[in-house]
């Protein structure tokens, strides 16, 4: 029997690197396949929460290096030495999809560079927490990983990420590509539930909703049942920026507007405390009904709030209303939850859905629970919040780990197709495209070739090829840029509005002996477009194909 590649991976282990927290599980393959999560963190303290917060410190002086990370830097945090001469980095994975257009990072640093910096340390310390179990029999280079990045992410942001994890040195850029898989959230939630979930019982046809709530994104997708342990997208899936991180900013405002004291005059330790009360215990147990009580650090002058606003002191302790906390800091997220909500139903043409699961550390949320029950309880049959809702992402990520055609066919979220000479149309291609090849055909160079169409089901192993032609010993390399468009409709040409190059591969021309000077010569380019990561290749035929693996600035590179 021929073994595969892929049966030296004894270990599989998932990464959800996430906006405000991360996490880590593992299963060992060849026996029971048990899940296990990470719960051991560096300086974490003893309340009970199995991630970390994605969180850096950065010393002024030497920005290029790490001075802590996750639980370390809220420890660190308290000693006003840090708080004034280091720099705190959070929410920074937010910077590898720029079209969230997010501030830059303090000191000139790239995104890549910082969340490699992160996920490095985050690396580190789960390779010696394997090491205190039966993983230690394994060397590292049985390691499997699977990440999990947002559904709404870019091709584009997600060979950053991929990119994150070489310079982290999770894998090498010699090792085979799928030894780091990547998924998207909604994805892996639905794998975990599908796996785990006793409160519903999957059936044939039936579909589910993910909506994966966390801390930075939400992320929706629609699944359909297609078979035992088998999950097909339905909806091509979208995402928002409207995770429970934007809760904590406008609770921000929101103290800054009720306190007299400006939010930036408040020492850094008593603004802490006071966004620690809001996430820890406010933000997670808010109905929309009951009011909740701050209360408030020595570091904050109890006089000016009693000027601004006497009815809502009381010893000390700030009250907040339920009826402004809704208006002022939930009702504006949570809206923009429920427009993502709505738009997956749009795309199923008025058909209801079986069973909503809501995960993440958001999706916990009561009030966001009740929310969706009252806007759409004729369209969801079931609402289910799984047991731990917070990890089901990352286990999810190694279910999928160990068995990677679970998902059977994805639906393209944008129009692909490759830089192309079609041939020349005087009413619909500008003349000063037109070229005359050797051949005497008239071409346009700047056509568009789609290979697959927004809203296409794919499956995962499906290949689209197109066979292309160069003239020998005119050119020494052929370039072929892959273009993307999330608009509607199929562009002619690869220069239109809202088509945008995303990848390069620079093909050199192989020596063809038997070739003549402008001999027409055929090579196919294939593309590989059903898993999370687009594959392309190039083949003359003479056994030598070139591959182009998560390259996603549109710079000429090759691997053979």
């Amino acid at each position: 029997m021929v073994r595969s590649s892929l049966d030296k991976y004894k270990v599989i282990i998932a990464y959800d690197f996430g906006t405000t927290y991360s996490g880590a599980s593992y299963a060992l393959v060849d026996v029971n396949q048990e899940v296990i999560d990470v719960q051991k963190w560096s300086s974490k303290s003893g309340n009970y929460y199995p991630k970390t917060p994605s969180i850096l410190l950065v010393d002024n002086a030497e920005p290029h290096g790490m001075a802590g990370w996750g639980y370390e830097v809220k420890r660190m945090l308290k000693n006003p030495l840090y708080s004034k001469n280091y720099t705190l980095f959070s929410s920074f994975k937010l910077n590898l999809e720029q079209r969230l257009k997010r501030p830059e990072l303090p000191f000139h640093l790239t995104p890549v560079s910082v969340v490699a910096s992160y996920l490095r340390a985050m690396h580190q310390h789960v390779l010696q927490e394997l090491k205190r179990d039966f993983t230690q029999f394994f060397g590292e280079d049985t390691y499997r990983y699977c990440l999990t990045v947002p559904a709404m992410w870019s091709d584009r942001a997600k060979a950053l990420m991929r990119e994150a994890c070489i310079q982290a040195e999770i894998i090498t850029r010699t090792d085979p590509p799928e030894r780091l898989l990547l998924i998207s959230e909604p994805e892996a939630a639905a794998l975990y539930c599908d796996e785990i979930c006793d409160q519903v019982q999957l059936q044939g046809a039936q579909r589910l909703m993910v909506c994966d709530a966390g801390g930075g994104t939400v992320d929706l997708m629609v699944f359909e049942v297609d078979g035992p342990r088998k999950l097909r997208e339905v909806t091509k899936g979208m995402g928002g920026a409207c995770g429970s991180q934007f809760l904590d900013e406008r609770f921000r405002h929101f103290l800054n507007d009720k306190l007299a004291l400006p939010i930036d005059q408040i020492p850094t330790m008593a603004l802490l405390n006071m966004m620690d009360q809001f996430i820890d215990n406010i933000k997670p147990a808010f109905d929309g009904l009951d009011d909740h009580y701050l209360e408030l650090p020595s570091g904050v002058p109890v006089q000016p709030l009693q000027a601004a606003d006497p009815d809502s002191i009381d010893q000390g302790t700030l009250i907040l209303q339920a009826a402004e906390l809704k208006e002022k800091v939930f009702d504006p997220v949570i809206n923009q939850v429920l427009q993502l909500i709505e738009q997956q139903f749009r795309e199923l043409d008025g058909q209801t859905i079986d069973y909503l699961f809501l995960v993440g550390g958001f999706g916990t949320s009561h009030y966001l629970y009740q929310r969706i029950q009252d806007t759409f309880r004729n369209r969801i049959h079931q609402i289910v919040c799984p047991n731990r809702a917070e990890m089901a992402i990352v286990r999810g990520a190694v279910y999928f780990g160990l068995h990677p055609r679970t998902i059977t066919a994805r639906v393209s979220r944008r129009t692909y197709g490759i830089n192309a000479g079609l041939p020349f149309d005087a009413d619909l291609d500008p003349i000063e495209t037109r070229v005359t090849r050797p051949d005497g055909s008239e071409r346009c160079v700047t056509g568009f070739l789609p290979f697959v169409y927004k809203g296409d089901r794919i499956p995962i192993d499906h290949c689209i090829y197109d066979s292309m032609y160069i003239y020998y010993g005119t050119i020494k390399t052929t370039n072929v840029t892959l273009y993307a468009t999330e608009r509607e409709g199929i562009p002619r040409h690869y220069t239109d509005a809202g088509v945008h190059p995303i990848a390069t591969i620079a093909v050199p021309i192989p020596t063809l002996p038997k070739a003549t000077h402008g001999e027409r010569i055929p090579f196919v380019i294939r593309m590989y477009l059903g898993q999370t990561e687009i594959r392309t290749e190039a083949d003359f035929g003479h056994g030598q194909v070139f591959r182009l693996y998560g390259d996603f600035d549109a710079v000429n590179q090759y691997t053979s």
